[in-house]
C-alpha cells in the first residue's frame, strides 16, 4: 500500500498512554517499527486470545493487516474490536482510516467524528491517529492534521510522535526546513530513539542530498547516525540500501539489504521491498525469483503483479509480462492506476504484436504524466512501425520541444521524414545527429543519403562531403563498416563518373571491388572504365 506503511511513517509513543500491563502490546509495537509485521501480528493475535475485549489490540492488529493492503480484513479487524469494546475509539478510527483508502469521503468523516467525540479531547491517540491518515493517505488535510497535533500536544507535550508527525506534515507541504525543526525536537525528547534520525535522511533523499559536503550531512549521515543509537534498527539499512543503490554502490547496498533482511527476520513485508529493491538496481531476475518466492506463500499482493510485469518486461518475457500487467489492471482501483502501468502495458503490448492497442495506453501514459518524455520514443516508435510517420514526426517534435530529446530520437525523426520523401527536412534531423554524435557514421550515411535524394542527377555531389566525412571515419575498421564504406565508395565512383573524372571513379570502384570482390555494380563500372581515357 504505498501511502500507507503507518508504523514505518511515524513514530510510536511507545513509552505513553500504557498501563502497566501493556508490556506485550508495547512489544508488539515495536516489532511494528521495526517493520517486523508477521511477528507483530503473531503477539497481537496471542493478547487477543487471552484479552478479546481490549480494543487496543485489534485496532494494532488491523493496522499491521493494513500493511498488508488487505483492506477488507483489517476492517473486520476493526469491526471485532468495536463489538469487543464498544467504548474504545480507536477502531472508529481504523474504520474512518479504511473508508479514506476506499474512497469513502463521508462515511470516513462519520467515523473520525465520532471517535473525537468519544475521546472527548483526552485521549491524544485518537488524535494523532487521524492526524496521521490525513498526513499519510491520499487526498491529504494538512490543516486538519495540523490542528489535531496541536490539540494532541496540549494533552501530552513530552510526546515525541506529535513532534515526527508535524515534521511529516511541514514535508508534505514542501517546507523542509520547519520539518527538520520538527525532527530534532522529537530527537530531543527521546535521544534513544534512531526514528528522527531516520526521518531527516529520508527528507535528504527526497532532496537527492545522498552525502553532506564542507561538513555538512547528507542523507547518509543521517542514517549512519540512525544506527549508532541503535545499531539493530532494520528500517536504517533498506534506507542505505536503496541509497547506495542510487549512486550506484551496489555491493555495499546489498549488504545493507542483506543486514535489513536478517533484522527484520526476512518477512514478507521484507522480503516484498527486496523485489522492489532489487528491481531499482536492475536485477530483474533476481526480483522477478524473490516475487515467486512470495507467490508461494501469499499471492495477494497486487503491487507484485505491478513488479512482475515490469520486471518481465526488462527481461524480455513478455508473455508473461502482459499477464502480470493484465491481472494488475483487474485488481487495482481506477484511481490507484499510475502512468508507468498504462507505460508498461503500453510496451508489453507492443512487443506482443498489439501496436495499435499499445498507442492507447502509451497516450494516457503520456497524458497522467507528460515529465515522461521517454514516452515519446516509445510512442513515435510504434507509429513508424505501424508506418504512420507523419504522426512519428509529430511526436518526436513534442519530445524535441520538452528539452529532452536525445541523438536517437533526431535519427529516427530523420528516418521517418526520409520514408515522407520530405528530403530537406530528414537531412536537418540528421545533422543533429553528427552534431551531437560526430564520430558516429550513421548520421553521415543517411546525410548522404538524404542529399542523394535531393540531387536527381547526381551533378551537384550534395551528398558528397558526407560520404566523404563516413569514410573518414569508417576507414578506421574497414570489417567493421564494410556496408557503410561500400555505399560510400560507390556513390563517389558514380559521382566521378557523372562529371567526367574517371580517374577517381576508377579508384572507387577500385576501393569497392577490394573489399566486395563480387560488386556487381563494381564490375560494371571498372569495365566501361576501360574504354575511358
Amino acid at each position: 500500500m504505498n501511502n500507507m506503511h503507518f508504523f514505518r511513517l511515524s513514530f510510536l509513543a511507545l513509552f505513553f498512554s500504557l498501563s502497566a500491563g501493556a508490556q506485550s502490546l508495547q512489544q508488539a509495537r515495536l516489532l511494528t517499527l521495526n517493520q517486523q509485521y508477521d511477528a507483530a501480528s503473531g503477539v497481537l493475535k496471542q493478547l487477543i486470545a487471552k484479552n478479546p475485549a481490549k480494543g487496543d489490540y485489534w485496532y494494532y492488529l488491523g493496522r499491521n493487516v493494513l500493511e498488508a493492503e488487505k483492506t477488507d480484513s483489517a476492517k473486520s479487524m476493526f469491526i471485532l474490536g468495536v463489538q469487543n469494546e464498544p467504548g474504545n475509539p480507536l477502531n472508529f478510527v481504523g474504520l474512518g482510516t479504511v473508508a479514506k483508502i476506499n474512497g469513502s469521503a463521508d462515511e470516513s468523516a462519520q467515523m473520525f467524528d465520532k471517535a473525537l467525540k468519544m475521546a472527548a479531547g483526552k485521549n491524544a491517540e485518537v488524535l494523532v491517529r487521524i492526524a496521521e491518515t490525513h498526513i499519510t493517505l491520499e487526498k491529504k488535510n494538512l490543516p486538519a492534521a495540523f490542528t489535531l497535533l496541536d490539540e494532541a500536544e496540549k494533552i501530552e507535550p513530552r510526546n515525541p510522535e506529535i513532534q515526527i508527525l508535524k515534521g511529516d506534515a511541514f514535508l508534505e507541504n514542501n517546507d523542509g526546513s520547519n520539518a527538520i525543526k520538527f525532527y530534532e525536537k522529537a530527537q530531543m525528547l527521546d535521544p534513544k530513539s534512531p526514528l528522527a534520525k531516520l526521518r531527516i535522511g529520508q527528507l535528504w533523499m527526497r532532496a537527492r542530498n545522498f552525502s553532506g559536503k564542507d561538513g555538512s550531512m547528507g542523507a547518509l549521515e543521517y542514517y549512519q547516525e540512525a544506527l549508532k543509537i541503535d545499531p539493530n534498527f532494520a528500517p536504517a539499512y533498506a534506507e542505505l540500501g536503496e541509497l547506495y543503490a542510487r549512486v550506484q554502490r551496489y555491493q555495499e547496498a546489498k549488504e545493507n539489504y542483506a543486514k535489513y533482511l536478517e533484522l527484520s527476520s526476512n518477512n514478507l513485508f521484507a522480503k516484498i521491498r527486496y523485489a522492489s529493491f532489487l528491481f531499482l538496481t536492475k536485477e530483474y531476475s533476481q526480483s522477478l525469483n524473490q516475487i515467486k518466492e512470495i507467490w508461494q506463500v501469499d499471492t495477494t499482493r497486487n503491487m507484485l503483479n505491478r513488479l512482475a510485469a515490469y520486471a518481465s518486461y526488462e527481461t524480455k518475457d513478455y508473455i508473461n509480462g502482459l499477464v502480470h500487467i493484465q491481472k494488475f489492471f483487474s485488481r487495482q482501483p481506477q484511481s490507484k492506476i499510475l502512468s508507468s502501468d498504462y507505460a508498461y502495458l503500453g510496451k508489453l503490448l507492443s512487443a506482443t504484436g498489439q501496436d495499435s492497442l499499445a498507442v492507447e495506453q502509451l497516450k494516457i501514459a503520456i497524458e497522467k504524466d507528460s515529465t515522461q518524455t521517454d514516452l515519446y520514443s516509445d510512442l513515435a516508435g510504434i507509429y513508424a512501425k505501424l508506418k504512420k510517420h507523419d504522426l512519428a514526426v509529430a511526436t518526436y517534435q513534442q519530445k524535441i520541444a520538452s528539452g529532452k530529446a536525445t541523438a536517437n530520437d533526431y535519427y529516427r525523426m530523420g528516418q521517418s521524414y526520409y520514408n515522407l520523401k520530405e528530403f530537406g527536412k530528414a537531412d536537418t534531423a540528421f545533422m543533429r545527429v553528427t552534431e551531437v554524435q560526430p564520430k558516429l557514421t550513421v548520421g553521415y550515411l543517411w546525410r548522404g543519403r538524404s542529399n542523394a535524394n535531393l540531387d536527381a542527377d547526381g551533378k551537384l555531389g550534395l551528398a558528397k562531403p558526407f560520404y566523404e566525412q563516413l569514410i573518414t571515419i569508417a576507414e578506421t575498421d574497414s570489417v567493421k563498416y564494410q556496408k557503410d564504406l561500400t555505399e560510400a565508395y560507390e556513390y563517389l565512383g558514380a559521382f566521378y563518373y557523372i562529371t567526367g573524372d574517371f580517374a577517381n571513379s576508377r579508384t572507387y570502384w577500385e576501393k569497392v571491388k577490394a573489399i566486395d570482390p563480387e560488386n556487381a555494380k563494381a564490375k560494371v563500372a571498372l569495365e566501361d572504365l576501360k574504354k575511358k581515357k
